[in-house]
C-alpha cells in the first residue's frame, strides 16, 4: 500500500474531496461525469504534477515503486477507503503503447503534459469460446494536456494508450470500484487470441496454492 500519509497535501485535498462528492452519486453514470470534469483540474495544476514526479524520482517511499500492479508502468497514488475510486500514474515511453487490454471498472484517463494516445477495440465474438477473441479497431484519439477520455468496463472498454510522440508521455487515471473479477484481458488480434493476466501478487498465490497439490 502507498504511503498516503506522505503524499502532497494538495493531492490528498483533490482525492478527499473526490470521495466526498462521490458518496452522493447514486448512479455509476453520475460518478463518471463527475470525474471527468473535475480530472482536468488535477491535470492542470503542474506544481503538483511536479511533486508527484521529484517524490518517484526521488526514491521516496511515497508512492512505493516496489509495489506490484497490474502494469510495471503503474504506480499507485491513491485509493479511497471505501474503496470509491483510485488514482494511479502511468509512464509510457516514447513510441510505445500498452498492450491491448480491458479494464475491471470504468476509468477517466488524462495526461498533464505532450500527448497521449488512445486506441479503441470493439469485439466481434461473443466471448463464449475460451480463448478466442475477434477484435476490430474502432476508433483512435490523441489527448492534449488536460483532455481526458472515459473508458468502459470488460468488453465496452478494450483499448491500448501510449506516447504517440517521440518522448515520455505522463497518464493519471481515476478507476471506480471494480467489479468482481480479479484479472484483466490482454487481447492479441492478429491470431484472435485473448488470456488472462492475473496481478502479480495473486498470481503468485495461485502458483503457490497448485504448488501444495501438487506436494
Amino acid at each position: 500500500m502507498a504511503v498516503i500519509s506522505e503524499a502532497p497535501s494538495e493531492l490528498l485535498a483533490y482525492c478527499e474531496q473526490w470521495n466526498e462528492d462521490m458518496a452522493g452519486f447514486e448512479s455509476e453514470a453520475g460518478q463518471i461525469e463527475y470525474i471527468r470534469e473535475t480530472l482536468p483540474d488535477l491535470l492542470s495544476d503542474h506544481s503538483l504534477v511536479r511533486q508527484i514526479l521529484e517524490k518517484i524520482a526521488g526514491g521516496g517511499a511515497y508512492p512505493d515503486v516496489r509495489r506490484c500492479g497490474a502494469f510495471q508502468n503503474e504506480l499507485l497514488l491513491y485509493l479511497s477507503p471505501e474503496q470509491r475510486f483510485s488514482l494511479r500514474l502511468y509512464f509510457h515511453e516514447p513510441g510505445r503503447y500498452t498492450v491491448i487490454h480491458d479494464h475491471s471498472s470504468w476509468g477517466i484517463s488524462g495526461t498533464p503534459r505532450g500527448e497521449l494516445g488512445v486506441i479503441r477495440y470493439r469485439r466481434e465474438d461473443d466471448g463464449k469460446r475460451p480463448g478466442y477473441a475477434r477484435l476490430s479497431e474502432c476508433g483512435r484519439r490523441i489527448l492534449s494536456p488536460g483532455e481526458v477520455d472515459v473508458t468502459l468496463p470488460l468488453d465496452r472498454g478494450i483499448h491500448q494508450t501510449g506516447s504517440p510522440e517521440h518522448r515520455i508521455s505522463v497518464m493519471l487515471s481515476v478507476y471506480g470500484r471494480p467489479v468482481r473479477r480479479l484479472y484483466f484481458n490482454q487481447f492479441d488480434p492478429e491470431n484472435n487470441r485473448v488470456h488472462r493476466v492475473w496481478p502479480p501478487r495473486m498470481k503468485k498465490k495461485m502458483l503457490a496454492g497448485q504448488a501444495l497439490k501438487e506436494m
